[in-house]
């Protein structure tokens, strides 16, 4: 008998990712949808072309952080054989919200390239949180840029100063995470009370169960000072990240590099907020209003915020399709 029994995490998922797809075609039609074709079709060629290669830069140097602390961990594999298994991953984690398939990775990995489900976790957590710190400080300095550069409302700026102060203490909280694992579950300790509330039960649970994962992690790789590759090539991939958006968007509107990443970061940071699948509509409606605050026309920055998701977002599914091909059992 078919099981129809109703699963509200899919179907929050489904909905998420409608809601993205609406936003995207609210946003379309708000600024034409042949004048944005028109606009497209004048673009130049040449900036894609280097902006697809710096994503391609992007992809390897994160599979290359992945696959040190692979090999941090005691595993012996090939990054050849390993590059596959990163194409798929970049695929589903980034069209899944907050990451939430790269749950899956770990499994994969046993299966596939005999690496323990432990450290396929430890892989996973350590990436997350030193691209969070990474992450956390670049959009703190991205806030302070954009009050100082641009005239904003009472309100904007209120929200914009809110942000930044939630992003200060979450910096806080992320040092007191390295420093002392006492102090971080004293913490979350406090947090305890609210525990009558399913919601909040399960995303307490949630953080919990993720740092013993992390702790367990430091402890896997001791004296490994996977410090000395994990900070740079986090860096280097986020570098490469505004680049390559930066470079298809100036192929339609150009602009200085600090108005665009400014506004690619804001808008990262609200796709993390509302979860929607891969940030559709939510991305690009985020780097539109971020851009009109420096006056620059909706048109022009709807059509390049769209043509960099075609570009970018393509290259993953081409990647992570052409990945399971050439995935290959491990043999021992």
């Amino acid at each position: 008998m078919a099981n129809n029994r109703f699963n509200p995490t899919k179907f929050i998922k489904l909905a998420l990712f409608f809601l993205g797809v609406l936003l995207l075609f609210f946003l379309v039609r708000r600024v034409g949808f042949r004048e944005i074709i028109e606009i497209i079709s004048q673009t130049r060629l040449n900036f894609i072309i280097y902006g697809f290669l710096i994503y391609l830069l992007l992809i390897l140097a994160r599979a290359l952080k992945w696959f040190l602390l692979i090999k941090a961990g005691g595993s012996e594999i090939k990054y050849k054989e390993f590059l596959p298994f990163y194409f798929v991953n970049s695929l589903i984690s980034n069209i899944s919200p907050l990451k939430s398939g790269e749950a899956a990775t770990p499994f994969i990995l046993k299966k596939y390239l005999k690496i323990p489900v432990g450290q396929g976790f430890s892989v996973v957590i350590l990436d997350r949180f030193f691209e969070l710190i990474i992450f956390t400080l670049i959009f703190a300095s991205a806030i302070i840029y954009i009050i100082k550069s641009v005239v904003v409302g009472g309100l904007v700026l209120s929200i914009f100063k809110w942000a930044l102060a939630g992003f200060v203490l979450l910096i806080f909280l992320l040092i007191t995470v390295i420093v002392s694992q006492k102090y971080t579950f004293k913490i979350l300790a406090l947090l305890n009370r609210f525990e009558k509330y399913s919601l909040i039960k399960r995303i307490l649970e949630f953080i919990k169960k993720e740092l013993l994962i992390f702790y367990e992690s430091l402890l896997l790789y001791k004296n490994k000072s996977v410090i000395k590759f994990m900070i740079p090539l986090t860096l280097i991939g986020w570098l490469f990240e505004f680049l390559s958006f930066y470079l298809i968007f100036i192929s339609v509107m150009p602009a200085p590099f600090l108005h665009i990443a400014s506004a690619q970061i804001l808008a990262i940071a609200a796709t993390l907020v509302t979860f929607i699948p891969g940030g559709m509509g939510v991305g690009e409606l985020g780097t539109v209003y971020i851009l009109n605050l420096y006056n620059y026309p909706a048109i022009l920055s709807t059509a390049g915020a769209l043509l960099a998701r075609l570009i970018l977002t393509g290259t993953l599914l081409i990647l992570g399709i052409s990945g399971t091909f050439f995935i290959k059992e491990k043999v021992d």
